[in-house]
């Protein structure tokens, strides 16, 4: 394995590191506000963690384990803000639906996260032709 191999498998590595450290502590932070809630759950709430973790630290992962080289710099930032904008539009639907009220403004969070993480595949995907040309 080269040496350039290795550096951008370390970077994935802290990558999914810290996806995955972002999945442990929504999750921590969504059973929190759940044992306070007398009972009340909501799917929004329990399962905001799964964007960090799918979309995030496993492929990541994935891609530190395969020594592929780093992903371009728009494609992370895109990825980052796609994931943030769909665990925050999770955990806002889910502490609203605790609380028992809706907000028609929470919808905006699923479309903008996703078009965000799509940009981030199309960046990434460009980013590798460039490589390959």
């Amino acid at each position: 394995m080269s040496s350039s191999a290795n550096t951008a498998g370390t970077a994935c590595s802290a990558g999914a590191l810290r996806y995955l450290r972002a999945a442990a502590l929504t999750a921590l932070a969504g059973a929190v506000y759940e044992y306070f809630s007398f009972g009340v759950w909501s799917f929004f709430m329990v399962y905001a963690f799964a964007f960090p973790l799918l979309l995030g630290a496993l492929p990541m992962a994935r891609l530190a384990r395969r020594g592929r080289s780093e992903m371009p710099a728009a494609a992370r930032s895109l990825l980052a803000a796609g994931i943030a904008t769909l665990t925050v539009g999770s955990l806002m639907t889910g502490a609203l639906e605790i609380y028992g009220t809706t907000n028609p403004l929470t919808l905006l969070y699923w479309p903008v996260g996703g078009a965000l993480v799509l940009g981030a595949a199309a960046a990434a995907l460009a980013g590798r032709r460039r490589q390959a040309a």
